[in-house]
């Protein structure tokens, strides 16, 4: 079911090429997969674009940061393809909070220029009280090139080798607290799950069941509001929502 407050937010689901940006390997799953697994489900050609290697994502110090980085891209390789991505773009950045911001915008610019999407996904950098700069830059920098990727004088590097310029339609922010979109995803939600089950170094027995159980009860929360079991959520806008619009809490 999608909320009807606006008209764009009803365009999610009608996206035919989306470019699906995370922090760090597993952020599509858990914050998108019943809805990317739904849409590939449809026929729509899905690419997801990681931002980090993840090699900071283990509590245990003897964990080779290399090695993690491996096994991280290994487990979100399985599970993209659980969820039907038909590319994966991997920037390998540093994780643990050493983004470049500008850097990350013009890569991302770049693959938007390449993939040319209808349709971007990434996570909400306005979330209160997010504490992770990973995903606050990651979304503030996907924002800005899903605004600016076609204009041909904003990051001119790439007219020089022969990337043109394209604009992006709409822009779905997951992991939002102000959603205006909420997609029914019981019917995809075992995929989701079996998607972040892959992800073994961040999920294994005890460490993250009570994550799980988490994101299952939100899950089911939203779905009470829209009524069905499983919900996600998201902050819809299109491009020209991303500039001088005051209005964009109330829609």
């Amino acid at each position: 079911m999608n909320s009807k407050k606006n008209d764009v937010s009803c365009l999610l689901l009608e996206s035919r090429k989306i470019l699906c940006i995370q922090p760090h390997p597993d952020d599509m799953e858990i914050g998108a997969g019943g809805t990317i697994a739904m849409l590939s489900g449809k026929g729509a050609e899905i690419t997801c674009l990681t931002v980090t290697d993840g090699s900071a994502g283990s509590r245990s110090p003897s964990d080779d940061p290399d090695q993690l980085a491996e096994r991280r891209r290994i487990e979100a390789e399985a599970g993209a393809s659980i969820l039907g991505v038909n590319e994966m773009i991997w920037l390998d950045f540093t994780d643990g909070g050493y983004l470049p911001l500008e850097a990350v915008r013009g890569e991302i610019t770049r693959a938007i220029r390449l993939v040319r999407p209808d349709t971007l996904m990434v996570c909400d950098p306005w979330l209160q009280y997010e504490a992770h700069s990973d995903h606050i830059r990651t979304g503030l920098a996907a924002a800005e090139a899903g605004f600016l990727s076609g204009l041909p004088n904003f990051h001119p590097a790439d007219l020089q080798d022969n990337i043109q310029p394209h604009t992006v339609e709409l822009i779905a922010f997951y992991y939002t607290s102000r959603p205006n979109t909420l997609i029914d995803v019981t019917s995809t939600w075992s995929l989701k799950i079996e998607a972040i089950s892959c992800h073994k170094s961040q999920f294994s027995a005890g460490q993250g069941f009570d994550y799980i159980t988490r994101l299952t009860e939100h899950a089911l929360k939203l779905g009470e509001k829209s009524g069905c079991k499983y919900t996600e959520a998201f902050k819809v806008l299109s491009r020209s929502q991303l500039h001088i619009f005051e209005a964009a809490e109330l829609e």
